[in-house]
């Protein structure tokens, strides 16, 4: 179990491009070990750095505002502007790339937008891409431009000295429940076919020299009482408690209440 901190320490100071995972970890950790300086969420790298503002169907009627300052964000592709009025002053850039899974949408005008959650839930805005062609997750067409990307925003990141300090969360979906029922479809993609798809991606930026976070599909469980409900990318409190643990004692993030010379595990090992 993951001390608690002393009063004098700071928590760590976290960016979070991405969404569920690294989002879940902060929160998981809480407000004395870890804190969020900046929160970049459902924006693809194919997004990031299109701005395709022109397209958002600003009188749609999005209920929260959190979905409407992502949407907004991504249809800007703001995602580098965001980072960088941080850079200096985050410990760790926490990286998931499950905000990926649905693929984009190219306008015509060659711009592009996140085929997210909150877009594909608010009849407006997903009318706002009948004409945008979608380029679906793990094809071949998104491979390839998601790497020339990808190549481009870890050259952004070490221009802006947050390579060093990023680390990439692979946690696969999980395959069944805290009960051992399959966890249910995302839009239509099963948890197996999801950690395929991913593969060649997360594989991509370990070639690259991306720090990786791994854990094994075995070792994650889907928990039907998660704040966000049941999905395959909604875990065991048990699964945020060791990426919390290993962000600490692997990667050296300055997480208060964790010491690698008395952490039980590492004692154990």
């Amino acid at each position: 179990m993951t001390a608690q901190p002393t009063a004098s320490a700071r928590p760590a100071r976290v960016a979070v491009y991405g969404s569920c995972v690294a989002r879940d970890t902060v929160e998981a950790a809480g407000e004395g070990q870890m804190s969020i300086q900046v929160y970049v969420a459902r924006q693809s790298l194919l997004s990031a750095g299109s701005d395709a503002s022109s397209h958002f169907p600003a009188d749609a009627p999005i209920d929260s505002a959190f979905q409407r300052r992502m949407m907004v964000s991504d249809f800007a592709g703001d995602l580098r502007t965001h980072l960088e009025a941080v850079a200096e002053d985050v410990d760790v850039l926490l990286w998931d790339l499950v905000d990926e899974r649905h693929g984009v949408h190219e306008y015509p005008d060659g711009t592009v937008v996140t085929r997210s959650i909150d877009l594909v839930s608010v009849p407006e805005a997903l009318a706002a891409v009948e004409d945008a062609r979608h380029i679906p997750f793990g094809s071949d067409e998104h491979f390839a431009r998601w790497t020339e990307r990808a190549d481009a925003f870890i050259a952004a990141l070490e221009e802006h000295g947050l390579l060093a300090r990023t680390v990439v969360l692979q946690v696969p979906w999980a395959l069944i429940t805290v009960a051992g029922e399959p966890t249910p479809w995302s839009m239509g993609v099963p948890a197996r076919e999801a950690n395929e798809s991913y593969r060649r991606y997360y594989q991509h930026l370990r070639d690259h020299g991306l720090r990786i976070l791994e854990l094994q599909p075995l070792a994650v469980l889907a928990d039907p009482e998660h704040r966000w409900g049941l999905a395959a990318f909604h875990y065991t409190p048990e699964v945020y408690q060791e990426i919390i643990r290993r962000l600490a004692l692997e990667f050296a993030v300055p997480i208060p209440g964790i010491d690698p010379d008395t952490d039980p595990e590492t004692d154990a090992a």
